[in-house]
């Protein structure tokens, strides 16, 4: 789990422990020295601790220990990434409270081993998802990295009829998904106030979960959900999906002529969206129906 920063977690540890704070403030006021930094260095052990408890009281309710891991390391991966540009990531009671009903979910991993917890974000714009993804490509051996000598080609690679309407593609596809609106951390999150947030379940199998579909055989996953699926995967160390196959996703395009489609293609190391007309359908072509 990605350690919270040093500013932050003092102010947190001091916030948790005030009593012991001001003894070792005020110890540090008439002796000075060292004592103080190691002090908080001890606070911000002890507040990443507290906090890690407060991130997954959420899936207290969770029985089945395996699917309570599953959705820590999901969480866990999801505030890597989105640490690359400062963007803060609710938190599970967050999601909770918006109407994510762990105790479903929980289910649902316990009883299908693909599925995999997918918290999006929405809004971040092609721009906003082409920083991730050249994050993404510094990662040494990752399997985005560029080999050594190589400028390569940019790790994400949106076509330009996916481009005109990325909005289309940026929006929460289904109105019964409990959405999140979260505020902003700080200066870095400043541009994107409208970032709003989904947590779903998305079968996450090399190839899609249904195959040699039409568009017409829904529901599919989002893009922002596919996306932040390889970047977690990316994290975790894991194979990139879809290096063999293509997932349809949500969205319609071109006034419903056209779908965006994901792959990755391992020989370029680029994870590419590309559009098709809907009636199209191919032995490795299909759907990741997401879970809610």
């Amino acid at each position: 789990m990605a350690h919270i920063d040093d500013e932050r977690g003092a102010r947190l540890a001091r916030v948790l422990f005030p009593d012991l704070a001001a003894a070792v403030d005020a110890a540090f006021a008439r002796h000075g020295g060292g004592a103080e930094r190691d002090f908080d260095a001890w606070l911000d052990e002890r507040a990443e601790e507290v906090g890690s408890g407060l991130r997954t009281a959420a899936f207290g309710e969770l029985a089945d220990a395996p699917s309570r891991e599953r959705l820590e390391r999901a969480f866990a991966a999801t505030r890597t990434v989105a640490s690359w540009i400062g963007l803060h990531v609710p938190e599970p009671e967050a999601f909770a409270e918006s109407g994510a009903d762990f105790g479903s979910l929980g289910a649902a991993l316990a009883a299908d081993p693909t599925l995999v917890p997918v918290a999006a974000p929405y809004g971040l714009g092609a721009d906003g998802w082409r920083g991730l993804f050249s994050r993404a490509a510094s990662e040494e051996g990752g399997p985005l990295a560029i080999p050594s000598g190589d400028s390569g080609a940019a790790p994400l690679a949106i076509s330009s009829e996916a481009e005109r309407e990325f909005a289309r593609l940026d929006a929460v596809p289904d109105p019964s998904v409990p959405v999140l609106s979260a505020s902003p951390a700080g200066e870095a999150d400043a541009g994107r106030r409208s970032v709003r947030w989904t947590l779903r379940l998305v079968p996450a199998g090399l190839a899609p979960a249904v195959l040699g579909m039409s568009f017409d055989h829904g529901p599919h996953v989002s893009l922002p959900e596919m996306l932040m699926l390889q970047l977690a995967r990316v994290v975790a160390g894991e194979p990139l999906v879809d290096a063999r196959s293509f997932t349809w996703l949500a969205g319609t395009l071109a006034d419903g002529r056209l779908a965006a489609r994901h792959v990755y293609d391992s020989v370029e190391r680029v994870v590419r969206i590309n559009c098709r007309e809907v009636g199209n359908q191919g032995p490795h072509l299909g759907a990741r129906p997401p879970v809610a």
